[in-house]
């Protein structure tokens, strides 16, 4: 039997067991009735999940619905339930746990780690208070990154570089540069690593998903052993680890740290550090490669205009101020990013045990009453406003009902402000000193890659780098 036709057998079969134990809600369905039209979504849900909402939107409107997928069954709730989703506590809706079950973190980490998010308030208090610190190390890497990654031969003016892969060593590099220092963020076997752990986890959590709890343990050691996993870094990472211990007197204190007792066994604090880049890579780079495209995709007097709000809110704020906060162009930019590609799951109302929730994020992104000409991406939509209104209603960061990029509640991403700080970072000094555009002067961003939940930037679309050169290139001072 030939492996093409074992898998979709073994699809065909998963399917039928999802539809006999998800299939009681009471709810309305997308597609037809019977287990041969939910093993009909689950299957499609593989690479038309948005199909799918659109399907369910058309035919229900903003009340909730059920879609199925090979993970299992998600109940889409509408724009009404946000506040209730907003305000619940992990007694009744327990995003962690979500979390842990789309990340199979269990076997794709390591069991501490579906403890206590420590992680989460070390991003949510002490790298949100020292945010302004680690920029000077952050521009520093990035500009010995990017003149590395687009350097040109000696007959050559501009370079054509695949984006996503590209802006993905780069994220891995620049923000391990505030967590693991010079010697490991330009460690180019434990970046590889770091980066093949980021990209092959998301895949095996979804895989794994497809099967019965008892084969994911060998079926995550298999691909692990010949696609690579979380043993492969930590190679490098734990023995790093050993050497601060022993080059400080008084012992390696880390906010990553559960306890000092932890520090005897370094697995588990190596795991949580590898959790922080894979956060930090995963969704950095494919939100400054969705924005990069876009902006590549604007007139020079348009990229001009940002590059020169850039230049004066560095003149503004002064040597060693950031002027971060005051370029709104650039943010805007990352904020249309988040409204137009943004598609998470967050949990939501009463439902069956096991079933997951979505708020329905076409109808609160894609509102006409809110955001004008909706299906428009729009790099200047929310400077725009921030031009009217003195407040920072329409940052990147912020969380409103109408925006929501980073969730909601009281999980809310404590990341965001740092990874925020990294993406304008990279992407001033790459406007700031280096010309980007599509190939052959294409205006149309590369379709993206749809992945059941995941949106993801075209893995294969390329953009032209030519560095900027003489008085046309300025750099940030801070």
């Amino acid at each position: 039997m030939q492996f093409e036709t074992l898998v979709a057998i073994s699809a065909v079969l998963l399917a039928f067991l999802l539809y006999s134990t998800h299939h009681r809600t009471g709810l309305p369905r997308v597609g037809k009735g019977g287990p041969l039209g939910f093993i009909l979504m689950a299957l499609k849900s593989i690479t038309s999940f948005t199909d799918l909402i659109d399907e369910g939107l058309n035919k229900y409107g903003g009340k909730a619905f059920v879609l199925p997928s090979m993970t299992g069954s998600f109940v889409l709730v509408g724009p009404e339930n946000v506040d209730i989703i907003k305000s619940s506590d992990d007694t009744a809706i327990n995003q962690p746990i979500s979390i842990n079950e789309n990340l199979q973190t269990m076997y794709t980490m390591n069991s501490r780690i579906q403890g206590p998010h420590f992680q989460a308030g070390v991003a949510r208090t002490d790298v949100t208070r020292a945010g302004y610190d680690f920029i000077p190390e952050v521009l520093d890497e990035t500009r010995l990154a990017m003149s590395e990654a687009f350097a040109l031969n000696a007959d050559q003016k501009s370079t054509s570089v695949p984006l996503f892969h590209t802006m993905t060593h780069l994220v891995a590099r620049i923000t391990n540069r505030p967590i693991l220092g010079t010697s490991l963020c330009r460690n180019k076997p434990f970046l590889q690593d770091v980066i093949q752990f980021t990209e092959t986890l998301v895949v095996y959590a979804q895989l794994l998903l497809w099967f019965p709890k008892i084969l994911r343990r060998p079926l995550y050691l298999l691909a692990s052993s010949t696609f690579g996993g979380h043993k492969e870094p930590n190679r490098v990472l734990i023995p790093y680890l050993k050497s601060l211990i022993a080059d400080r007197e008084g012992g390696l204190e880390s906010s990553a740290s559960e306890s000092p007792e932890e520090i005897a066994n370094l697995e588990p604090l190596a795991m949580r550090i590898l959790s922080i880049s894979l956060r930090s890579i995963h969704t950095s780079s494919m939100f400054g490669s969705h924005a990069i495209f876009h902006l590549a995709t604007l007139s020079e007097a348009e990229r001009d205009d940002i590059r020169q709000e850039i230049i004066e809110a560095e003149s503004e704020c002064g040597y060693n101020k950031a002027p971060l906060s005051k370029m709104r162009k650039l943010d805007s930019t990352l904020r249309e990013t988040g409204r137009f590609y943004s598609l998470a799951s967050v949990d939501g109302t009463v439902v069956p045990s096991g079933y997951s929730i979505a708020v329905q994020l076409k109808p609160i992104h894609f509102d006409a009453s809110v955001y004008p000409e909706p299906e428009k991406f729009d790099c200047f939509r929310f400077s725009k406003l921030r031009e009217t209104e003195e407040s920072v209603k329409h940052a990147f960061t912020t969380v409103e009902n109408d925006f929501l990029l980073f969730g909601l509640g009281r999980h809310v991403c404590p990341g965001r402000f740092f990874a925020s700080m990294v993406l304008k970072i990279m992407l001033s000094h790459l406007l700031l000193n280096y010309d980007v555009t599509l190939p052959d002067g294409a205006k149309e961003v590369p379709k993206p890659m749809l992945l059941s939940l995941l949106v993801m930037p075209n893995l294969t679309g390329r953009v032209i780098i030519k560095p900027r050169v003489g008085q046309a290139a300025q750099d940030l001072e801070l």
